[in-house]
């Protein structure tokens, strides 16, 4: 079966963006989060849990 033009359209776009999604961004977005936490005042703390073993692969994020 031939793809459909809109399908290729669609992979080509998909192809040139560059907005990071939020598994790539792991190890960046809880750090940046614990740091906030760290910071807060409040009397009741939230802690993070760890990360799964997949998103911890793109350190360089």
């Amino acid at each position: 079966m031939s793809e459909k033009r809109w399908m290729k359209s669609v992979k080509a776009e998909a192809a040139n963006c560059t907005t990071k999604m939020p598994w790539e961004r792991g190890l960046r977005r809880q750090a940046m989060i614990a740091r906030r936490l760290e910071n807060d005042e409040r009397t009741s703390k939230i802690t993070l849990p760890p990360l799964p073993a997949f998103m911890t692969l793109d350190a360089a994020g």
